[in-house]
């Protein structure tokens, strides 16, 4: 493992201090860009991805339509097979509905649509994004839903981790990849990193931040497991973060969350000790 210049002791006791508090497991791993520096609790350690799996699967469409095998206008049927609760809208959908993988990448991404994730799933193939993350480094992050009946190996993870599994400094690379152009061509990328501007669950890193900055971030979110991903864009420069939990006490679905709570607090400091000048300060939530 690289060595990492870490950010100042002040900072590091901050987020320890939020860390340790937490009735579960959370780990970080936070990069500021433009000094190198970084903040890391438990970077190599495995966590649920929730739907912040989302990203490799958004990542691999946007490779295919590079390669000219994908287009965004090409459609797929709405199918019984394909409908999934919790987020998202095409749920509600009549059978047989026609989308575009336009439409399909920005409901999987923006309001995290799991109809849109299976159908995409489905659509692209589950080892062949996990063949993306493997083919750019990603050893410890898989997708592990819709797999084929051979996987026995990655079917016993999915009984431990769900939709996926992955590594703060695996998802802090990820982010890094779109943020650098090399997740896919520099057009497929910055067409990521606007579709990812866009979320409406942006409670976490977002929020944290001034409504003029530019945060690219995927939430994800289980029972047991609150994370975030992002990439935040200022004056000051580019910070990479990835917040996750895992094995949380709290499992409620309410504003007061702790996990959620610990991510926003984390994401606070972050912000303040990179933007020390910035006057602004998040008003009254409504």
């Amino acid at each position: 493992m690289a060595f990492e210049r870490l950010v100042s002791a002040r900072l590091r006791k901050e987020l320890e201090t939020v860390a340790e508090a937490h009735r579960g497991v959370l780990g970080y791993v936070v990069h500021f860009r433009k000094h190198d520096e970084w903040a890391l609790r438990l970077g190599d350690e495995p966590f649920p991805t929730a739907s912040t799996i989302k990203l490799a699967i958004l990542c691999t469409a946007m490779e295919r339509i590079d390669q000219g095998t994908l287009k965004y206008s090409d459609t797929r049927e709405y199918t019984d097979q394909d409908k999934r609760g919790g987020a998202g809208f095409i749920q509600n959908y009549k059978l047989g509905t026609k989308l575009e993988v336009k439409e399909l990448l920005h409901l999987m991404i923006t309001v995290s649509d799991n109809t849109a994730t299976a159908m995409m799933i489905r659509w692209l193939g589950a080892m062949e994004i996990n063949g993306w993350l493997e083919r750019h480094g990603f050893m410890q992050t898989r997708l592990l839903s819709q797999l084929p009946p051979e996987q026995t190996a990655l079917k016993t993870l999915a009984e431990k981790w769900g939709l996926g599994m992955t590594t703060p400094r695996e998802m802090v690379r990820l982010m890094e990849q779109i943020a650098d152009n090399q997740a896919a061509s520099p057009s497929a990328c910055d067409e990521m990193r606007r579709i990812l501007t866009h979320q409406y669950f942006n409670d976490l890193i977002a929020k944290q931040c001034p409504p003029w900055v530019s945060v690219a971030s995927k939430s994800g979110a289980v029972n047991k497991s609150r994370s975030d991903v992002g990439l935040i864009r200022s004056s000051q420069g580019e910070i990479t973060l990835a917040l996750l939990t895992k094995e949380n006490v709290d499992e409620s679905w309410t504003d007061t969350n702790e996990a959620e709570l610990a991510i926003k607090k984390i994401s606070a400091a972050i912000w303040k000790y990179d933007n020390p000048r910035v006057g602004w300060s998040q008003p009254k939530q409504l």
